[in-house]
């Protein structure tokens, strides 16, 4: 029963979300209003879902400045997380794929996503280029994932390089986030929910002001050892 009710509240909030979205969002060029409706949205997934979560943050972030927020990936929850729990217009860049899902990837498009190909690399540079220019051009801040797909047992995979490449050339901080608790809460490949408390860390941003593309090395090994700290930090607390 509690599958039944999570896919239904998952295709009503779609529906009541989205439209609007859809209708409103080619006006919206901050995207304030379909930000707070992304944000409902995701925060109504959650309430369906019943999971207790934690949100810590290390230090004050300032709300009227962007960022790159750069997080592990280890459930399906991670989305709705994110982007339900950081109070920010935030945008993704999202696989086709999702853009070809009826509605709601005509509303991801009115949102602002920015659709990528990954099997591209061409079109996948220039979604990059794209996202910059809307970074530098509007108040948004972006969260990525950059192991690129969902990891088993905590085990950090290697993280991709163009996250930090877009965060150097936009010249945005970059916040590394760890999430602590979801993969036993909502397994990879699995639908059932199982009880337990999701942590989100949020840490301290790394400045990209005075850095080059050629120090994105790095800048993603700074971001990654922090989620990974915390990761074999909760570890050794079980």
């Amino acid at each position: 029963m509690r599958i039944i009710w999570i896919f239904f509240n998952t295709f009503l909030s779609i529906v009541i979300c989205s439209t609007p979205i859809i209708i409103f969002g080619w006006l919206d060029k901050e995207k304030t209003f379909t930000g707070r409706l992304s944000r409902f949205w995701a925060r109504w997934i959650l309430w369906s879902t019943s999971v207790k979560y934690e949100l810590i943050f290390s230090k004050k972030l300032e709300k009227s400045k962007q960022y790159v927020f750069m997080c592990n990936h280890v459930s399906a929850l991670d989305i709705p997380l994110g982007l339900g729990l950081l109070p920010y217009s935030i945008i993704f860049l999202a696989k086709k794929e999702l853009f070809k899902i009826p509605i709601f990837g005509w509303a991801m498009k009115s949102a602002g996503m920015i659709k990528i190909d990954r099997k591209n690399p061409e079109k996948a540079k220039a979604s990059v280029d794209n996202a910059i220019i809307t970074l530098k051009k509007y108040n948004f801040s972006t969260l990525i994932y950059p192991e690129g797909t969902r990891s088993d047992n905590n085990k950090l995979l290697p993280f991709k390089k163009g996250g930090f490449i877009l965060a150097i050339r936009a010249k945005l901080p970059v916040v590394p986030i760890t999430i602590i608790g979801a993969e036993s809460v909502l397994p990879k490949n699995s639908l059932k929910l199982r009880d337990g408390k999701i942590k989100i860390l949020v840490g301290d941003p790394i400045s990209t002001d005075t850095l080059e593309v050629n120090d994105k090395d790095e800048l993603l090994e700074k971001c990654r050892n922090q989620i990974l700290l915390n990761i074999n930090k909760y570890i050794g607390m079980k």
